[in-house]
């Protein structure tokens, strides 16, 4: 649901920007299928230590290093924000290797692992550039998630106009085993086949956009169903694109297979000082694209069975389209 609340006070963004940015630990957490790890600047993975985000389709904590999505060869995942016609703000953790580097925007406040509060497993990630915007990110899992449930709430430290944030990834689940980068990747998901994406079991292009391992057969997806406007894209440039502009324009193609990124872009609009906007959204993973882990609703609660069965089918069309081109 589209969350735009007024704040009573700026106590908070007060107390965040008194804070002085420090390194902090890279805190990694899991539950028996989904390994990760988040840094000082809010991203996911430490540059190429591992874990970055792992996968375990077996629900057995057996995590394998070398299907790491987020620390092979060239690593990237991180956010982006516009605000207006300003230049690009973003933090990447291929940037500085998990710590704040010269060339970030957001420097951290703090970073807590918060696990038994909001899920079973979680991360809290805060941050601020000074005069504009704090953000948290928070990153949590329930036991049986096969995925990373993400919350971002923007707060304005003054008025902002027309504000746009992106989180994107360059998933590479076979880079370390077989040293292949490629994988498939399509945005949303058309289960019958017939052009477009309004039918039972489909899923819209802008809440979803996925990848898989040509040789793994890992999937690796961004969804959301947010209320505020957004969308997704595939980007050539796999390894540094954080800009929502890209994303909210459907990237540079609907599918491919190539060592490409993926993202995804929501459009905020305006925020007078002490206003927040929370947005909710999810990487997604699965044994195959036919189990892949979406939520109906990325805050956190389960999914219906029968909303979980309709997108099944709809991802089990995507395979199978995918194994016949």
């Amino acid at each position: 649901m589209k969350l735009k609340v007024l704040v009573a006070a700026l106590a908070a963004g007060s107390a965040l920007l008194g804070s002085t940015a420090a390194l902090a630990t890279p805190i990694t957490i899991n539950n028996n299928y989904v390994q990760f790890t988040v840094s000082d600047d809010g991203t996911l993975g430490n540059n190429t230590i591992r874990p970055g985000l792992i996968y375990d389709p077996s629900g057995t904590a057996t995590f394998d290093q070398n299907t790491d999505y987020v620390a092979p060869g060239t690593p990237f995942e991180g956010f982006g924000v516009r605000v207006g016609t300003g230049g690009l703000l973003f933090n990447s953790n291929s940037t500085s290797g998990g710590s704040v580097g010269s060339s970030e925007a957001f420097a951290m406040t703090s970073l807590t692992d918060v696990s038994g509060t909001v899920a079973d497993f979680a991360i809290r990630w805060t941050g601020t550039m000074a005069g504009t915007m704090a953000i948290e990110h928070l990153f949590f899992m329930n036991a049986g998630d096969e995925r990373i449930n993400m919350r971002t709430t923007v707060t304005a430290l003054s008025d902002l106009v027309n504000v746009r944030i992106s989180r994107a990834v360059d998933p590479d689940p076979d880079n370390n085993a077989t040293g292949s980068a490629t994988t498939q990747n399509q945005r949303g998901i058309d289960a019958n086949n017939d052009g477009d994406y309004v039918d039972a079991g489909d899923v819209s292009q802008s809440d979803f956009v996925g990848s898989i391992g040509l040789i793994s057969g890992r999937p690796l997806g961004l969804f959301s169903d947010s209320a505020y406007t957004h969308n997704t894209g595939i980007v050539f440039s796999c390894c540094s694109v954080t800009d929502p502009d890209v994303y909210l324009a459907g990237g540079q193609a609907s599918s491919s297979t190539n060592d490409h990124g993926i993202g995804i872009a929501f459009n905020i609009g305006d925020l007078a000082a002490g206003e927040q906007a929370v947005l909710n959204y999810a990487y997604v993973m699965g044994g195959s694209l036919a189990t892949i882990d979406i939520p109906e609703d990325p805050t956190g609660t389960v999914p219906e069975p029968g909303m979980l069965a309709l997108l099944g089918a709809g991802l089990f069309g995507l395979m199978r389209s995918r194994r016949r081109s």
